[in-house]
């Protein structure tokens, strides 16, 4: 057995020994929660927080979480009591309570619990980024990885089709990260590299301060200093060709063009809507480089050549710096899983 998932049974255990006892239930009204109907005939009650009922089948918890197989198990007292309960008891109308005052969130806890019972009812919630955070705190401490994978991968997909903030796009991030769900990471980083304004290393940190501290704290570093490279990386391929590519081809050209026009017309280049586009900064999104390109490219249909149409050797310029533009153009991907786990490029997708 792993140490983590042997402490989180003797945490569990020792949370719950006072209170797990045999009680009787009241019949479920219309009006009672979700989390004991889902599963009427269940044997057990968890007392989650204080505050909420979740009724389940010892069978299915046990099925998928090798904490609580051990904790309802032969070994522990509240298996051997829930034992001595279903045995002496009519277990349809009389599950055994345990009480788990400590969880990171009863809603959550309730929902996993449901997912668990029935897949279909994954499809009943929406939660938010923040509680698939705390939903992952959960499964990770009683070790339900594998049983909960689907279920977060679908919550997972159901948020990015929403509109996102920046620090949402942290959280999913995470969960997706831990769930090694690679497609939804890849999608997650490239939307982050797009759409961040500021330093990651900032947006980084405010998130990690809302989760626990305990869930991988190195991750948001890690992952904001990866994001930075792969934009400063962007950024100095644009500004190759902005500085020194383009002025390159304008003063070789037999037409005399003067390099000094260029220069004079950047400044009108770096804005647009009537902000200015300062695409090098150290917190420019993504984005802003495809703004500047887009100008240069209209910029060369317009003033690339003197003599524009009318002289062959204008016409090649202007076609040879159009294509300079596209071939500058950076291929912002969002940054790839295995990779990511590994430190390098060694996947076996990406590795030379």
């Amino acid at each position: 057995m792993k140490r983590g998932t042997a402490f989180a049974i003797h945490q569990v255990s020792i949370m719950s020994r006072n209170p797990a006892k045999r009680q009787k239930v009241q019949g479920v009204t219309p009006a009672a929660s979700d989390f004991e109907s889902f599963a009427p005939d269940g044997d057990v009650v968890f007392i989650v927080n204080r505050d909420k009922r979740v009724r389940v089948h010892s069978v299915v918890m046990k099925g998928a979480s090798p904490v609580f197989a051990a904790m309802l198990g032969p070994n522990f007292m509240e298996g051997q009591a829930l034992a001595t309960a279903n045995a002496n008891a009519n277990a349809e109308t009389d599950p055994f309570e345990i009480a788990l005052p400590e969880e990171e969130s009863s809603i959550c806890f309730g929902w996993i619990r449901r997912a668990l019972h029935s897949q279909s009812a994954t499809m009943l919630w929406d939660p938010k980024c923040l509680e698939l955070v705390k939903v992952w705190s959960i499964i990770d401490k009683y070790d339900m990885q594998q049983s909960m994978q689907l279920s977060i991968m679908f919550w997972s997909h159901k948020r990015l089709s929403a509109a996102l903030t920046t620090q949402d796009l942290w959280l999913l991030a995470l969960v997706c990260f831990q769930n090694k769900d690679s497609a939804s990471f890849e999608t997650i980083t490239k939307r982050l590299l797009r759409r961040s304004e500021g330093a990651f290393f900032t947006s980084g940190s405010k998130t990690e301060r809302l989760v626990n501290k305990n869930m991988q704290g190195r991750f948001w570093y890690k992952l904001a200093a990866k994001l930075q490279v792969v934009r400063t990386d962007a950024q100095n391929k644009v500004a190759r060709l902005v500085y020194n590519e383009i002025p390159f081809i304008l003063a070789s050209h037999t037409c005399a063009t003067e390099t000094a026009d260029y220069f004079d017309h950047l400044p009108h280049l770096m804005w647009n809507d009537g902000f200015q586009i300062f695409f090098l900064d150290i917190g420019a999104p993504a984005s802003y480089l495809d703004e500047v390109l887009s100008a240069l490219d209209s910029w060369v249909t317009r003033h690339g050549g003197r003599h524009g149409g009318l002289c062959d050797g204008c016409a090649g310029l202007t076609d040879l710096l159009r294509r300079q533009i596209r071939n500058s153009e950076p291929k912002i991907k969002g940054i790839c899983l295995a990779c990511f786990e590994k430190g390098d490029s060694t996947c076996s997708e990406h590795k030379d």
